[in-house]
């Protein structure tokens, strides 16, 4: 630990060397460079630092790495147009800076204990708490190895061990529904009070089994009790998978509506309550990619799936606090366009890493629900601009499947017809995208019955996606069991349970204002007859409807089981699996390194 803490040492203090001086940057860059890579080598034979360490370290190369190729990129642009962009320059190295004090607390000195390399970097996520949830009910309602059911009294025996089951649930349903009432500050409108209901619905569920661990000896009824909450929470999970790919659809197609450059345009027509709305609609869609990405990270296939996955939510969460502001400035258009492309370059990972972990049948179902919802409110009041969005979505499935390991999911359909169906929903895709661009010429009918074609389509394309059948409740049992947590039986006050607040890597604390970006609460039963809550859920009724689907682990990402799922998740432990991204990193630096000195005799002829 000594030395990596010497070689970060090193590359501080050559980071600190940095210059004003445009053409002695290449030389600045070469050397914190070698000394990066020194530090990487270092990493890449020390291999017996703690997961969580080398997760964090793993980030922060990736960071660097972004902000080096960056800085490259400034003094190229300083170099052709004869200008230097101080900001630019400032905000990356600030950025590498905090990255490698970030990974000095992560090496201890000689003085620390070993047990300070354990650390909680992000807590833990969703997923993991409800299984740990679901692990520590299993005595009071699973088989156990002799395929009859646990002496629930002798666990009862003992009334303290007894309370300190309840208190460790507790804890970890606080943590739940924090995590829950995060996303849902975030989720789409119409999704928030069904959020609201399952977060209420879980808690009653929980005080009542409480309450009979405490006042009933009756193994049965805790093990009814038991069966409810898991039930509960399972109907938790069922939606939030639901909502998410919901959100993932209209996150995607906001990017394009609220783009960086019509910010800019915005701004400089001097439109000032039209840029306050762009701005704001802005910051909410970079907090949903940041929700979004929180789920994928949980079950990200590799560490290295994983560390590009934070790295752009670490991006995001450092240019928000810059790039927005970049756009306000005066006299700062390089500044503001540089950290525009950067952040476009994070979109675009960010939506490449999306499609490799989304489930491709998870994804054509999702948006088969947006579509029908969007059919049936065309054939109440037609409108072109929801048809218009509804086409635009689609272009999420087109680049999901450009990717040849979603292609070859085409290809191995059950059916063997994938790519046929495939190709007829993109023949009639572009159908209706011509359509609507005449719309004023032709019937409503007609351009509806199009998009019911596609429909039609999709539907034959999803069938042959669903490799995976599950053994459920029929659909009429479905509906009234999740009609059961409507609003109007949920009273419980979850204001007492706030939203989780957690950095992916920079220190979030001294964010700039957001007054006007401020989320809509959560609904519950006092918002419920408010005319001006109900007209803010009635701008897009396009999500409503509710099917049952996998839960997360099996729909949402690429996992077919539970006990597959926690091998793969758990696999990053692996040292194979840390040398191959160390190794990635160490390729990268390398080329880096190499291809300075070629840039600094190119630049010497500009």
């Amino acid at each position: 630990m000594n030395l990596l803490r010497a070689k970060l040492e090193n590359c501080l203090f050559e980071l600190s060397k940095c210059s004003d001086d445009s053409n002695k940057r290449i030389n600045w860059l070469n050397n914190f460079c070698a000394a990066l890579l020194e530090f990487s080598s270092a990493v890449h034979k020390y291999m017996s630092i703690q997961n969580e360490a080398v997760e964090m370290i793993c980030l922060c190369l990736t960071q660097i790495m972004i902000c080096i190729r960056q800085l490259e990129n400034i003094v190229k642009v300083e170099k052709s147009c004869a200008a230097k962009i101080a900001a630019s320059h400032h905000h990356f190295v600030e950025r590498a800076r905090w990255c490698l004090k970030r990974m000095l607390r992560i090496c201890p000195d000689k003085n620390s204990k070993q047990d300070d390399l354990v650390l909680n970097t992000e807590g833990q996520s969703f997923l993991d708490l409800v299984d740990s949830i679901l692990d520590t009910l299993a005595p009071f309602s699973n088989y156990n190895e002799e395929n009859s059911y646990v002496n629930v009294s002798e666990i009862l025996s003992c009334p303290k061990d007894t309370m300190h089951l309840c208190r460790r649930v507790g804890s970890s349903i606080d943590s739940v529904l924090s995590q829950t009432l995060s996303f849902a500050n975030v989720a789409l409108q119409e999704d928030k009070r069904a959020l609201s209901a399952l977060c209420q619905k879980v808690m009653r569920e929980f005080g009542a089994f409480q309450a009979e661990c405490q006042t009933s000896f009756s193994a049965s009824n805790i093990k009814l009790k038991t069966m409810t909450m898991e039930q509960a929470l399972y109907q938790l999970e069922d939606f939030i998978n639901e909502a998410l790919l919901r959100l993932v659809f209209q996150c995607f197609l906001d990017i394009e509506k609220f783009s960086v450059d019509k910010i800019r345009n915005v701004l400089r027509q001097g439109d000032t309550a039209l840029s306050d709305d762009f701005i704001a609609d802005f910051d909410v869609n970079v907090d949903r990619a940041m929700q979004i990405g929180v789920f994928a990270v949980a079950f990200a296939p590799n560490l290295k799936m994983k560390t590009i996955v934070r790295s752009c939510l670490a991006s995001f969460e450092s240019l928000d606090t810059s790039l927005i502001p970049s756009l306000q400035a005066s006299g700062t258009d390089l500044h503001s366009e540089i950290l525009e492309q950067h952040f476009n370059e994070e979109i675009m990972k960010f939506k490449t890493a999306m499609h490799e972990i989304i489930d491709s049948g998870a994804l054509v179902g999702c948006y088969l629900d947006i579509l029908t919802d969007g059919i049936q409110l065309a054939e109440k009041n037609f409108a072109k601009t929801p048809l218009m969005d509804l086409n635009q979505m689609a272009m999420l499935l087109l680049e999901h499947f450009q990717l040849a390991v979603n292609e070859k999911v085409l290809k191995e359909s059950k059916c063997g017809k994938g790519v046929e169906y495939f190709q007829q929903f993109v023949r009639m895709w572009r159908e209706c995208k011509a359509i609507l661009m005449c719309a004023s010429q032709v019937e409503p009918q007609r351009i509806i019955k199009r998009f019911k074609i596609m429909r039609s389509i999709l539907r034959k394309l999803h069938s042959c996606l669903q490799t995976n059948t599950k053994e459920g409740m029929p659909q009429e049992e479905t509906e009234q069991s999740l009609g059961k947590t409507n609003v109007n039986e949920a009273k419980l006050d979850l204001s007492a349970i706030l939203p989780s607040q957690r950095s992916i890597l920079y220190d979030t604390r001294e964010r700039r204002s957001r007054n006007q970006r401020q989320m809509k609460p959560v609904a519950t039963e006092n918002t419920k007859d408010n005319p001006a809550e109900k007209n803010k859920s009635t701008k897009s009724n396009a999500y409503a409807s509710i099917r049952r689907k996998e839960s997360l682990r099996t729909m949402m990402f690429k996992r077919q089981n539970m006990a597959e799922s926690r091998k793969l998740y758990k696999s990053i432990t692996n040292n194979q699996s840390v040398n191959l991204q160390i190794s990635d990193i160490l390729d990268q630096l390398t080329d880096l390194s190499s291809t300075f000195s070629e840039t600094q005799h190119l630049l010497n002829k500009i």
